[in-house]
C-alpha cells in the first residue's frame, strides 16, 4: 500500500516498511498451501461430526439398554419375592420332585406310553385324515383285537 506525505508544496510518496500482504497472496504456492489447509480443516469438522453422531447412536443405545435392564431387574426382583414363599417351593417339589402331599397319590407314566397316547389321541380324534375317510369301524375293530 502506497502512502503520500503531504508538505508545504510538496508532495513525496512513501513506501511501506512492513511486508506487504497483497504480495504475500499473489504467490501461488501461498495459495496452495492455504486451501489445503483450509480443505484440511473442513475435513476434520466433517470427520468431527460424524463421529459425534455416531457416539449419540451409541449413547442412545446404551440408554434403551440400561432401561430395559432395569425393567429385568425389577422383574427378577418380583420373581424373587415370589420364589421365597412358601407356596412357590411347595408347588416346585410336587412338579420337578414328584413329591406329595397329604392324601395325594403320585403316578409316574413312561415317556413311551405318553407318544403311543398321543399318537393314538390323533388318530381318535380325528387330526389324521387318513383314519377319518376309512371310517370309525377300523378304530373299534383295532381296539377290540388289539386292546389298550
Amino acid at each position: 500500500m502506497d502512502r503520500f506525505i503531504y508538505k508545504e508544496g510538496t508532495r513525496v510518496k512513501q513506501e511501506d516498511q512492513g511486508p506487504s500482504f497483497k504480495k504475500l497472496f499473489d504467490n501461488l504456492l501461498t495459495k496452495i498451501i492455504l486451501l489445503s489447509v483450509s480443505a484440511f480443516l473442513l475435513y476434520n469438522v466433517i470427520h468431527s461430526a460424524d463421529i459425534t453422531v455416531q457416539k449419540l447412536d451409541i449413547l442412545k443405545n446404551a440408554r434403551s439398554e440400561v432401561d430395559e435392564l432395569r425393567l429385568k431387574n425389577l422383574e427378577l426382583a418380583l420373581l424373587l419375592d415370589t420364589m421365597q414363599s412358601k407356596e412357590y417351593l411347595e408347588i416346585q417339589a410336587r412338579d420337578r420332585l414328584n413329591f406329595a402331599g397329604e392324601r395325594e397319590y403320585i403316578f409316574v407314566i413312561p415317556e413311551a406310553v405318553l407318544d403311543e397316547s398321543e399318537k393314538d389321541m390323533e388318530m381318535i380324534l380325528g387330526t389324521n385324515q387318513e383314519n377319518n375317510e376309512e371310517g370309525g369301524y377300523h378304530i373299534w375293530k383295532d381296539f377290540l383285537l388289539t386292546g389298550i
